[in-house]
């Protein structure tokens, strides 16, 4: 049975290159860009025919989009910051290979600021990655989206390997990405900001990663993450009061409006 890749990409060019190089091992390799400004295209175009462009719509439905151009009968589903080791490839194979199960859990080994990241959290964090194209779909979600599967899942041992923040700038820059597309996700999701929500949410967020999944053990880097994870979730909950504060003075207008008519 054979494997179709599915990357999904903005300005890549960094990791790219990389990323698809571990995927030789595939049958198939798509990639789906969101109009990239820089050479992402033009390396992935090194390793396949098959890149294609699509509107960014939230990751969910890109994921969906790239599902369609998949000509095998497995698909897996890789990050562009990430990277297949030799030994997951093999496992990948004969997990295809065996058809024991419908989809895949594999674990996933974050690399911070080149260190890797053993605790806070961060290692295994199971996902299924490889499954049936037939089974596997995904929630509508634009941001830490799902990857579910109809039928039964297995658990591969070997992991893939997760190349996220080579520096704190680029993790700044991600922030604010997912900080927006997290609030504007808890809006869809009829969440409503509270206070309490601002005022607790961070510190808790900082002492389930540092403390309670021991990130502390990872030394400077785990009390930095779990800081930023902090800040995070703080900057998330902010953008979800200013988008109700933005709806309320359009409302208003609104209403001010009809008044005169």
């Amino acid at each position: 049975m054979g494997i179709s890749a599915l990357v999904i990409t903005w300005n890549e060019e960094k990791n790219i290159q990389r990323c698809l190089e571990s995927l030789r091992f595939a049958d198939e390799i798509v990639v789906l860009d969101s109009y990239s400004s820089d050479r992402t295209v033009e390396i992935a175009k090194r390793y396949t025919d098959k890149v294609f462009q699509r509107e960014f719509a939230g990751f969910s439905d890109q994921r969906i989009a790239a599902l369609q151009y998949a000509s095998q009968d497995w698909v897996l589903i890789v990050d562009a910051d990430e990277v297949v080791t030799p030994e997951l490839a093999s496992a990948l194979r004969r997990a295809a290979e065996t058809e024991q199960y419908d989809g895949y859990r594999l674990p996933r080994l974050t690399v911070f600021l080149d260190r890797e990241m053993r605790h806070c959290g961060w290692y295994p964090a199971y996902s299924i990655r490889l499954a049936r194209k037939d089974k596997v779909y995904f929630p509508p979600r634009l941001v830490h989206e799902s990857i579910l599967v109809r039928g039964r899942i297995g658990v591969l041992d070997e992991h893939l390997l997760h190349y996220s923040y080579p520096s704190l700038a680029e993790y700044a820059r991600k922030m604010m990405l997912y900080a927006d597309a997290g609030a504007k996700q808890m809006k869809i999701d009829g969440k409503r900001f509270t206070l309490f929500d601002l005022l607790a949410r961070p510190p808790f967020a900082f002492f389930r990663m540092f403390i309670w999944k021991l990130g502390f053990l990872d030394g400077m880097h785990g009390f930095v993450l779990s800081v930023l994870t902090a800040c995070s979730t703080a900057l998330r909950y902010a953008m979800l009061w200013e988008l109700e504060r933005q709806s309320k003075i359009e409302n208003g207008k609104v209403n001010n409006a009809r008044s005169r008519e």
